[in-house]
């Protein structure tokens, strides 16, 4: 497919958020067309991803110790597990291609941690990049295309993005956090982690969510969606997922799962197996 025709069939798709995966391959895709239906977000990824604005769009993300902006031609990659949050210009056109772990693994990225990091992107990688995201939606068979593609694009992430670099550290945020990594399905209220740490409940947020833009409870609230996401990911049903990631029941992760994702899991699965219609 030239890129060209590739960057034709996203402006040939209505408004609103597209995912797709095909049947034989270790990724899947988002692609936001003039989205307007989320300006801000917060979120653990269940994986790690490159996002590229192949038309007209913006965003500014926010992260501990930092942030970025990307605009039209950026890309950014954003490690598995990675907290942040950020705003989007009304009507931005973005893609997301989610890597799977076992693919980061293979191509050595998860020795030297990233975080997230954003440039302008190199013409012919992000052709690549949008062609394959092109046959996510498709749902084509797609691994003899993704390999060579991922393996250009994960060797140029690898050797020319920066790793993440090192803040002065809050040792009682960071220790609650690393209490909420240790066990997301804990019943430990967030007010008992935060005396585990010396600090009031009250206190922990705030210094949390100025650390990590993003509050204790959110936090674990993601950690457990992006459990949830990865056994959708893997054939789970929605309330084996709900069960296995610590949510009360089915009903709960459809709401939190919709409240993040614009539809509930059970469609967003189905989108994932089920080729786009081409207009």
């Amino acid at each position: 497919m030239e890129p060209e025709s590739a960057v034709e069939r996203l402006r040939a798709l209505t408004p609103g958020r597209h995912y797709g995966g095909s049947p034989d391959s270790d990724c899947w895709v988002m692609v936001g067309r003039d989205l307007t239906d989320i300006t801000g977000w917060s979120i653990v990824p269940p994986a790690a991803s490159l996002t590229f604005v192949w038309d007209e769009g913006a965003c500014l993300l926010f992260y501990d110790g930092g942030s970025l902006h990307m605009g039209p031609g950026d890309w950014m990659w954003i490690d598995s597990g990675f907290a942040h949050s950020g705003v989007n210009v009304p009507g931005s056109n973005f893609l997301t291609v989610f890597i799977s772990d076992k693919l980061v693994a293979e191509a050595g990225l998860d020795l030297a941690p990233i975080g997230a990091w954003a440039q302008p992107a190199p013409k012919e990688l992000a052709a690549s990049l949008t062609t394959l995201a092109v046959l996510l939606l498709d749902r084509k068979p797609a691994k003899a295309f993704e390999r060579p593609m991922l393996a250009a694009l994960l060797d140029y992430v690898g050797t020319v993005f920066e790793p993440r670099q090192i803040f002065v550290v809050d040792s009682a945020v960071q220790q609650a956090r690393s209490i909420l990594d240790s066990d997301p399905l804990s019943k430990l209220p967030v007010s008992s982690v935060a005396r585990l740490v010396d600090l009031s409940g009250s206190e922990l947020s705030r210094r949390f969510k100025a650390r990590f833009r993003i509050s204790p409870v959110m936090y674990r609230k993601q950690l457990r969606l992006a459990l949830a996401t990865r056994g959708l990911l893997q054939g789970d049903s929605v309330s084996t997922a709900a069960y296995s990631a610590g949510f009360s029941d089915a009903a709960h992760l459809s709401r939190t799962f919709k409240q993040q994702y614009g539809m509930n899991p059970s469609t967003w699965v189905q989108r994932l197996t089920t080729a786009v219609t081409r207009r």
